[in-house]
């Protein structure tokens, strides 16, 4: 027998959380499109204030999966992402990251959006870099084939969430969905990077991707609250791997002693040319050290390394960018995607 909303409220409020049944049972609901607005937005601030447990986003990532656009790549691929929810200025440091990764050799899909709020999100910087992402699936299969790197719109992959977009408006703060999202990759997954903005977001996604027996991800949080590794401050780590989750942190060096504040970020316009100032070697100040960080921490996650600071992988990633490697993939992913566009 289906849910009612009322039902489905009383499930939610329970402080234990839902089973993966009951949690497949409310999103169903959801999804159906048949209740009203505010009854839709009321499920999703009650799940949210009780708070979501590890259980119940696996058992989210399972249903988005499920209904899914797939994209078919042929190899197993890094991805890097972040829930987002800083409400800080920020630069797209994870879109940078993919093509310094691919430049590595180290095959990436990356799955994202647009900003909720503002222009400031990872799909909002393609569209002012020059960067056609609406593709068939076959397309951006052979853009990752072909250059090493792709993009997969959440939005267009995700078509269940029409159904849902309505409430998630209404609810006016974050939701289950904004932990899901940046799990729910249609294409073939093999190590993530996931930034979140606190260590009590960073235990779910952590529980849940234990639970997805994942074959290996990080999961970090930085100081001020930033959905990735911070040069500014400390940075919380949970490494998943075996059904294990081992906690460590990263602390930058004390030449690193600078705001958040201080460094380049905002809308897509102003990311854009901050984009091409670090992948030419115009900036060389404290961002490209966040960049080069976060694309050193992806080489070790992908390499079965510890992250470190100025390791191995940060080493490989600033040479990367020195030597133009990673304006050259731009360069190269940017040409192709505009051919299959046409």
């Amino acid at each position: 027998m289906a849910l009612s909303f009322s039902s489905a409220h009383e499930l939610l409020l329970k402080p234990k959380g839902l089973s993966a049944s009951h949690t497949r049972e409310v999103l169903t609901l959801l999804a159906s499109g048949t209740l009203a607005v505010e009854q839709g937005a009321t499920l999703l601030k009650s799940w949210a204030e009780r708070g979501e447990t590890g259980t119940e986003l696996c058992a989210t990532v399972e249903f988005l999966r499920d209904h899914a656009l797939l994209v078919p790549v042929a190899e197993p691929c890094l991805d890097v992402v972040g829930t987002g929810g800083s409400q800080l200025n920020r630069y797209n440091v994870s879109t940078t990251v993919a093509f310094v990764a691919a430049a590595a050799q180290i095959p990436v899909a990356k799955h994202g959006n647009r900003g909720s709020l503002r222009q400031n999100g990872s799909f909002d910087l393609l569209d002012e870099l020059g960067i056609p992402f609406e593709l068939s699936p076959d397309k951006i299969a052979r853009l990752q084939k072909e250059t090493g790197v792709c993009f997969i719109f959440a939005r267009t992959h995700h078509p269940i969430m029409a159904q849902i977009v309505a409430y998630r408006r209404a609810a006016g703060g974050r939701t289950i969905f904004n932990l899901a999202g940046p799990l729910s990759n249609p294409a073939h997954i093999k190590h993530q990077l996931i930034g979140t903005t606190n260590a009590g977001t960073a235990q779910v996604v952590a529980d849940a991707l234990r639970e997805l027996k994942t074959s290996g991800a990080l999961v970090v949080w930085g100081a001020p609250s930033i959905d990735e590794i911070s040069i500014t401050g400390a940075t919380g780590c949970l490494q998943v791997s075996n059904q294990q989750i081992h906690v460590s942190s990263l602390h930058p060096p004390k030449a690193h002693d600078v705001s958040y504040d201080a460094l380049p970020g905002g809308d897509a316009p102003e990311n854009a040319r901050t984009f091409f100032r670090l992948l030419s070697g115009e900036e060389k100040g404290p961002l490209l050290d966040m960049v080069v960080e976060n694309a050193g921490a992806a080489f070790d996650l992908w390499h079965g390394r510890a992250p470190e600071f100025g390791g191995e992988g940060s080493k490989a990633a600033r040479q990367i960018i020195r030597s133009g490697a990673a304006l050259a993939k731009f360069e190269e992913h940017r040409d192709l995607a505009l051919e299959l566009a046409h």
